[in-house]
């Protein structure tokens, strides 16, 4: 058998998006799915403009993400993922 030593957060991305909610913006899910992650107020504050930035929707980051095609929605989820500073089990 091997051994793993982990330095930090591991989060698995089983389902992108998991923890969205449909009703919510994207603005308010990318705060909600960020804090799920692990992330402070202050560091979802810090990268929220990256975060949004690298997903490529601020033109509609205060739409209810169920108005969003499933491209924008796992571009949104992925975004998050990457800026949380987890390292992610495939």
């Amino acid at each position: 058998m091997g051994e793993v030593r982990v330095a930090g957060r591991v989060s698995p991305l089983i389902e992108l998006g998991a923890g969205f909610h449909p009703d919510l913006t994207g603005r308010e899910n990318v705060h909600l799915n960020a804090s799920l992650l692990g992330m402070s107020g202050k560091e979802i504050k810090e990268r929220f403009d990256e975060i949004v930035d690298y997903a490529e929707l601020w033109e509609f980051i205060d739409t209810p993400v169920k108005r969003y095609s499933s491209g924008m929605y796992v571009r949104l989820a992925f975004a998050v993922a990457v800026h949380s500073d987890q390292r992610c089990c495939w």
